[in-house]
């Protein structure tokens, strides 16, 4: 029984000695491929992002430039007062003396150049437009005097001399030859109070 024993001894003691080597061989082995480093797969490139068409907007539309203004025909200027030098007078028996010294025919009014006086020993004053007083042409259309504010009925006081001008709302046709001025129309010339004058203006040259 005992030198059985002692003869199996060295058979597992060779078997046990080869078996050492060759597992640590193997954890080797192992080792190493555990402490390898795994080798990622490198990612896939991104996509270049695609180009974006720069957007040039469209100008903005010019508006046409406005037509000019035209200018409307200038309006025909006013024919110019017509002028006229003349002398005439004309006496009332209650002591008037007026005196024409010229006539402007224009577009809106007839204006008199005139010289008026009163000389009576009976009263102080008298008036001139009282009544009705205008200028008539040959057509029978009469014109009335425009009355002064300060003086609307033309007082004059006796020996006083009366120096301007009458105006005569409205314009004489230019084909007028005369014209007819009436003071206080309807009174006699003997009328001191408002004496009646009338007489003829007769129109030449200008």
């Amino acid at each position: 029984m005992t030198s059985s024993v002692s003869q199996r001894s060295p058979t597992l003691t060779r078997a046990a000695v080869l078996a050492v080597p060759l597992l640590a061989l193997a954890l080797s082995a192992c080792k190493d491929q555990a402490s390898a480093p795994a080798t990622a797969a490198a990612p896939a490139a991104a996509p270049a992002p695609a180009a974006i068409a720069a957007v040039t907007p469209a100008p903005a539309p010019v508006a046409a430039p406005a037509p000019a203004a035209v200018a409307p025909p200038q309006a025909a200027e006013a024919a110019a007062p017509r002028k006229l030098t003349v002398g005439v007078q004309g006496v009332a028996a209650a002591g008037v003396t007026v005196r024409v010294k010229g006539v402007e025919i224009g577009g809106d009014a007839t204006i008199l150049d005139v010289s008026i006086s009163f000389a009576n020993r009976i009263t102080d004053n008298t008036m001139l437009a009282l009544a009705d007083t205008y200028l008539q042409d040959e057509s029978g259309a009469k014109l009335h005097i425009k009355r002064p504010d300060s003086n609307r009925d033309l007082t004059i006081r006796e020996g006083e001399t009366l120096n301007g001008q009458l105006v005569f709302l409205g314009s004489v046709p230019t084909s007028a030859k005369q014209l007819k001025l009436v003071f206080n129309d309807g009174n006699k010339g003997d009328n001191i109070v408002a004496p009646g004058l009338a007489f003829d203006l007769p129109l030449q040259g200008g």
